[in-house]
Parts: structure tokens; C-alpha cells; sequence
């Protein structure tokens, strides 16, 4: 993928992580450094999405996958804190911002002197959106006032724009419509709350806001008011396509780590490296990072076909977070007790990936829904005769949950739609591997994702045992 404007700004960005970007110290102190997101303004990255008539850089979102990869490769917190910068916190105001928003708030968005936030969990409201309790409701002054709380906010404590998710029943003509509001945290009323303390992305800020009687002007309202659910959709295919793009990164930062240590590594009076269970381990850590790549690749290449994307984009995000994770593991386990320690930053890889399989949507919801679309509106079937047998494998799967469940009822066995989902999500990873295979060791690697996405595929549902019985034992504390 070469790039006359992307590769300079790739060796830009690594030349001044080298300099300035401390990950161990950044995890330590729980805050990225002033400095170091004033260096990542100077090479434009936090305008690298938005238009170049308002002082962005213009980048299509291959470009962009690219860049956040780059960032993620030294340190998860700053990819992070730009990732969602370009993805959910301004992806509204670009698509459907007006002339006047975007006149006021994507210049400074781009330049790194104002940085954006985008706020839609709620206590009660995670990936179950339908929840959303926030509200946005008429004034006797014509504005809108705002009540409500919001959680987990990344880039929350110095966001100078909040995009924010809230009902609003009525408006649009929507009885319970949702809508899209761009609010200034300086308004009155908003009140930030502090810090997270987390697991992992400790660098990244995490807060939650309150809201009560925030006066709203219509004028802040984005796009059509009490359609917001529609550009939710857009928005949130932006923000996983980044959060993937930032697992590519991690994976390929464990899997490096990983092969410099087996080769100076000696077991057993040889190198771990010549070791066949390691070799083997490896394989398959190499074949699900080009997996993961290309499917980001593929999934941000589908940018102007929104269906697509979002199609795509709930793929990558489920397998490529499980995958980061996977293989930061796996890294650790092969450094033994030295990946244990955090002065390895190891131990870092794998903390920073954990919750990347949680938020943007929770994996198992996403399997689930992956399940559903593909019963309700099946993918088109490739042309590439060597990916026949994974896609009908597939189709058996899902054929098979249809006729069992007589049709529409289908729609309620939750767990046959959650394994159908990841049968899907395996076939379109292997699919895009597949794809974009060129050299012989890519092919190497697409075929055995194929193997394995067709074990998946093949896979029997879980045996009709009484779980509920087992679960009720758990509870009254019958199994220690």
C-alpha cells in the first residue's frame, strides 16, 4: 500500500514516538504527556479525517487505518486518544454538521487546539442502545434542555466537543426519537466528573458527565433531529473501523516482541524458536495478524458504501480485538516469567488490549447481531471459487438454524445466532486474507485462516443441557 502522502507521515509519526513517547511512564502517570499530544497536533494527526477546506489533511479511511495502526504499534493509549478523535468524536459533525458548526468547531478539531469526545454509554444503557435514558427535551424559550448522565467517556477530561447520544421524544416527528447534540463541557449545567481508574489505556482519559437543565439551541442539534439512531449506525462503523485499526497495531507490537525474544531465548539447549510448539504457535499468531489486517483493509475500503461498512466494520472489530488480545498472551506466555513483568511492557500489550472487547459494542452482542444479519440479509457470496466451500459451510449453518426454528422464531435463539455470528465473522476475515493475498506466505496464511474459519463454521452448537438449572446451582452457592 504505498502512499506518496501517508508513508512520509508514517515515518514521522515512529520518529517522534522514538523520541518522545514513553508507554511504561504514560501508564505509570495515567495521563499522556502535554507535550507529546501537542507533538501528534504538529504533524496533523488530529485533523488527518477532516476536510482540508477546514484545515484537515483529507485522508480516505485506508489512509487512516494506517496511521492509527502506526500509533498503536508504540503505545495504545495515544492511538487511542487520536482514534477516537477521527472516529467518533467528530465523524457526526462531518457527515451532517452544518456550515455554521463545522465553520466553528472542525478548525480548531483539526488542529489539535480543541479535541473531541463522544458520549453514549449511560448506567443503564451499554451496548443495549434502546436504553438510552438520557433526554433532551422542549423549553418554554425554544431551547432544548438536557438531562442526564453519561459514562466512560474516552478523551473526556480535556474534550472540548461532546457529541452526545439523548432521546428525544417527538421531535423529527419521531415518537421516540433519538438525536445527536453538539455540546461545549463549558456550558452550564455540565459537570465532569473525574478520572477513571482502569485496567489498561491508563495514558487515555475516561470520564463521565452529568447533565442538568443544559440549555441546548436548536442550532446544536445534528443533522435531522430525531434521526440520530440512522447516523448513530455511520458513526459507530467509524469508531470500530479505528478501535480495529488499533488492535492491528498491537497485534503486530506482541507478535515482534514476541519473535526477537524466541530467537536469543534458549531452552533446553536450543533456541525457543526451534522448538515445534512454538513454531507452530507462531504460524498461527502470523496468520490471524494478516487476518486482521486485511480485514480492516477491506472493511475500510467499503468508506462509501455505508451498509457495507458497518457490515464489515462489526467483523473486524470483534476478530480483531479477540486476535490483539490472543496474541499479546501469547507473547506473554512465550517470555515466560519476564513477560510478567511490566518493565518489559508486555504485560502493557495486553492490559491496553483487554477492554478493546468490550466497548464499541460488546463482543457477544456483536456476535449476536453479526448472527441476525446474516438470517435476515445474507452477505453476497464471493466470485473466488476457493472460498466456496468456507461461505457454504456457512450458509449450511445458517439455513439449518432456519429450518430448525421454523423462520421468524429463529430470531430467538439467541445462543444459534451468537455461534452463527462468529462463524461469520471467521468467514470474513478468511475472505478477506484470501483477497488480498499476494506472496506465497500470505497465501500460506489466508489458507490456514480459511481452515480454521471452516472448523468454526463446522463447529456444533452447544448441547442442549440444562444451563439454567446449572446457573441457578452457581447462585445459591451449591458449586463452590
Amino acid at each position: 500500500m504505498n502512499d506518496a502522502v501517508v508513508e512520509p507521515l508514517l515515518e514521522s509519526i515512529r520518529a517522534f514516538a522514538r523520541r518522545h513517547v514513553r508507554p511504561l511512564e504514560i501508564d505509570q502517570q495515567h495521563s499522556i504527556p502535554r507535550e507529546v499530544l501537542w507533538g501528534l497536533a504538529e504533524l496533523g494527526l488530529f485533523g488527518a479525517t477532516l476536510p482540508r477546506e477546514w484545515g484537515g489533511a483529507g485522508l480516505s479511511a485506508l489512509q487512516t487505518i494506517r496511521v492509527v495502526t502506526a500509533l498503536a504499534e508504540v503505545d495504545r493509549s495515544v492511538a487511542t486518544t487520536v482514534g477516537l478523535h477521527l472516529g467518533l468524536g467528530t465523524r457526526g459533525l462531518v457527515a451532517w454538521g452544518t456550515r455554521a458548526q463545522q465553520e466553528r468547531w472542525l478548525p480548531p478539531l483539526a488542529s489539535g487546539e480543541a479535541i473531541a469526545a463522544f458520549a453514549t454509554t449511560e448506567p443503564n444503557a451499554g451496548s443495549d442502545l434502546s436504553a438510552l435514558q438520557c433526554l433532551a427535551q422542549p423549553a418554554p424559550d425554544g431551547t432544548l434542555q438536557l438531562f442526564g448522565t453519561k459514562l466512560y467517556v474516552t478523551n473526556g477530561g480535556f474534550a472540548s466537543l461532546l457529541t452526545v447520544t439523548a432521546s428525544t421524544p417527538g421531535m423529527g416527528g419521531a415518537e421516540r426519537g433519538t438525536s445527536l447534540l453538539l455540546i461545549d463541557p463549558k456550558t452550564p449545567g455540565v459537570a465532569r466528573q473525574r478520572e477513571e481508574r482502569k485496567l489498561g489505556l491508563r495514558g487515555s482519559s475516561t470520564t463521565a458527565f452529568i447533565f442538568d437543565q443544559v440549555a441546548v439551541p436548536n442550532d446544536a442539534v445534528l443533522g435531522e433531529p430525531g434521526q440520530g439512531a440512522s447516523y448513530l449506525a455511520h458513526v459507530l462503523s467509524w469508531g470500530r473501523l479505528l478501535l480495529s485499526a488499533g488492535c492491528v497495531g498491537t497485534a503486530r507490537a506482541a507478535l515482534d516482541a514476541a519473535l526477537a525474544h524466541v530467537h536469543h531465548r534458549r531452552q533446553f539447549h536450543r533456541a525457543l524458536v526451534q522448538q515445534e510448539v512454538v513454531q507452530r504457535a507462531l504460524a498461527r499468531a502470523g496468520a490471524i495478524a494478516y487476518g486482521m489486517e486485511a480485514l480492516v483493509r477491506t472493511a475500510a475500503a467499503a468508506e462509501h458504501d455505508w451498509d457495507l461498512l458497518s457490515r464489515l466494520t462489526t467483523s473486524a472489530k470483534v476478530f480483531c480485538s479477540e486476535g490483539a488480545f490472543e496474541l499479546a498472551d501469547l507473547s506473554l506466555q512465550l517470555h515466560g516469567g519476564s513477560g510478567f513483568i511490566e518493565d518489559t511492557g508486555i504485560a502493557l500489550l495486553m492490559r491496553d488490549a483487554r477492554v478493546t472487547r468490550i466497548f464499541e459494542g460488546a463482543n457477544d452482542v456483536l456476535l449476536t447481531h453479526a448472527g441476525v444479519l446474516e438470517l435476515t440479509q445474507p452477505a453476497a457470496v464471493p466470485t473466488d471459487a476457493s472460498l466456496s466451500g468456507l461461505w457454504s459451510a456457512v450458509a449450511l449453518r445458517r439455513n439449518v438454524l432456519q429450518c430448525e426454528a421454523k423462520g421468524v422464531r429463529a430470531l430467538n435463539r439467541r445462543a444459534a445466532q451468537h455461534a452463527l455470528g462468529r462463524a461469520v465473522i471467521w468467514r470474513d476475515a478468511a475472505t478477506a486474507a484470501t483477497s488480498l493475498a499476494r506472496t506465497p506466505l500470505e497465501r500460506a496464511a489466508a489458507a490456514l485462516l480459511c481452515d480454521e474459519a471452516l472448523n468454526v463454521a463446522m463447529a456444533p452448537d452447544l448441547p442442549a443441557v440444562p444451563t439454567h438449572l446449572i446457573v441457578a446451582a452457581l447462585l445459591e452457592g451449591v458449586f463452590p
